[in-house]
């Protein structure tokens, strides 16, 4: 995926920039603090995965998943259809998309985007 340059470190397609994601944990009926993105990877409560310890991600009618390598069997699946917001580091408001794109595809160009940045080096 080739990813542009916008403007005010904005990218096309959009990549989420750091910050505090929630969703609904498959599973389950109510939304938490599933994660944080940094600058290294996703760091959340049990889970701890640099940009390139991430083997993939998914997107379906129903869920969104992403799979660290070192979870092998255990990828982290959330719901989709519910609400699935992002507190953006610096701001504290929160947003349901960027750019008009949903919080759950934001992520996982980020990763893309992250891993094809570390591959460059």
């Amino acid at each position: 995926m080739e990813f542009r340059h916008l403007r005010n470190g904005q990218y096309f397609p959009p990549i989420a920039p750091n910050g505090r994601v929630y969703a609904v944990p498959l599973g389950q009926e109510t939304q938490v603090e599933i994660f944080c993105l940094t600058s290294v990877g996703i760091m959340g409560a049990g889970i701890q995965s640099h940009w390139s310890e991430i083997v993939g991600c998914y997107y379906d009618d129903e869920t969104w998943e992403i799979i660290p390598r070192n979870y092998s069997g255990r990828g982290m699946r959330f719901r989709r259809g519910l609400s699935c917001i992002m507190v953006i580091a610096g701001n504290e408001a929160l947003t349901t998309h960027i750019q008009g794109y949903p919080i759950p595809m934001c992520v996982m160009n980020r990763i893309a985007f992250e891993q094809q940045r570390g591959s460059e080096g």
